[in-house]
């Protein structure tokens, strides 16, 4: 199954391989009038068939759920953005991308070699590899001394047609964001993804001293920054008071930057602030749960400051799989047990 989401690809120094096989994720946002039209920041939920310039089909959604997204968020290529900007619920579109819209043209600095003595058995050419950190590769030639992978999108360097319909759309001035810091962004981020009443999620880095750091940047603890999921919702559905029942439940917060074996200042708890409505509701929150805890709670309430999205291949980390390539049910709802790496 192909996926409209955006790729990131970059070098990395590990090489441990899973097969690899996403999912799509839908959330359901509610309908608007037909006479409004979807602009930057909506989120919009999408059926849409994608062709290549020789008419061939490569992928369609119309024999499963709609596409959801919001747009000019950066979770889709910059040409299907664009192609769903200003049409209205029931609206249709046929949209050309080029290259540069979509995945690029393909960078010969993203193929890297190393000896087949390092990875497992089996690997052919043409077979696509999950790495140690979620990102995918595909083999492009192995033999018994060495594997070259290539990390580019499969349609790098490729022309895409879209034929899209607008379902659904939910326009920015009915949506609320939120951030939370429990620990571990991957399991925090599965847990908001299943809360009805939350359009989308994202995790990210905040509240730390410097602009767009990296993960190996905030893993190292010199930035100060907390591992967060920043969560889009609808207020008429859920409420803040709600999402913040999801954060005590989730997590330990009377230990100090520690959840688990995962031990650092990026695992600190935090309820980061948007507005100063939210800081109130989330000191009374706090002291209420406080009531539930024999120690302290350690919770920083703060106003969010310098948040960076987290790279692609941490979005819906256990949605996709997760490193073991088990996928978790991230339907609004589900129950079932977070186990935090899949």
């Amino acid at each position: 199954m192909f996926s409209l989401l955006r790729s990131n690809a970059r070098l990395i120094s590990k090489h441990t391989f899973r097969s690899f096989n996403t999912p799509v994720t839908v959330r359901r946002p509610l309908c608007v009038s037909a006479t409004e039209t979807a602009g930057p920041g909506d989120s919009v939920k999408v059926h849409y068939t994608g062709t290549l310039d020789d008419g061939s089909v490569f992928d369609s959604s119309r024999q499963r759920e709609p596409l959801e997204f919001i747009i000019g968020a950066g979770s889709v290529i910059k040409g299907f953005d664009t192609a769903v900007t200003g049409l209205a619920v029931g609206g249709t579109r046929k949209s050309r991308i080029s290259p540069a819209d979509a995945y690029g043209e393909k960078d010969p600095s993203l193929q890297m070699s190393f000896p087949a003595s390092s990875a497992p058995e089996g690997l052919k050419e043409g077979v696509k590899v999950q790495l140690s950190n979620g990102m995918v590769a595909t083999v492009l030639k192995a033999d018994k001394e060495n594997i070259t992978l290539d990390l580019n999108h499969e349609l790098a360097g490729q022309a895409l047609t879209f034929d899209v319909e607008l379902m659904e759309l939910t326009q920015a001035s009915k949506m609320a964001r939120a951030t939370f810091g429990a620990g571990c962004f991957w399991s925090v981020e599965l847990a908001y993804q299943r809360t009805p009443g939350v359009i989308s999620t994202e995790v990210g880095y905040c509240n730390g001293s410097v602009d767009n750091p990296t993960y190996e940047q905030v893993c190292s603890g010199r930035t100060g920054h907390a591992e967060v999921v920043q969560v889009v919702y609808d207020p008429g559905q859920v409420s803040y008071e709600k999402l913040l029942d999801v954060f005590w439940g989730k997590h330990d917060p009377t230990t100090l930057n520690r959840q688990g074996g995962d031990v650092g200042t990026q695992y600190r708890s935090g309820i980061y602030c948007h507005t100063p409505e939210q800081r109130e509701v989330a000191m009374k929150s706090l002291k209420a749960a406080q009531a539930k805890f024999s120690a302290p709670i350690v919770t920083e309430i703060a106003e969010v400051s310098k948040y960076t999205a987290a790279e692609d291949y941490h979005q819906q980390y256990l949605a996709k799989g997760g490193r073991n390539g088990n996928p978790q049910n991230p339907s609004k709802g589900c129950t079932d047990p977070i186990r935090c790496y899949g």
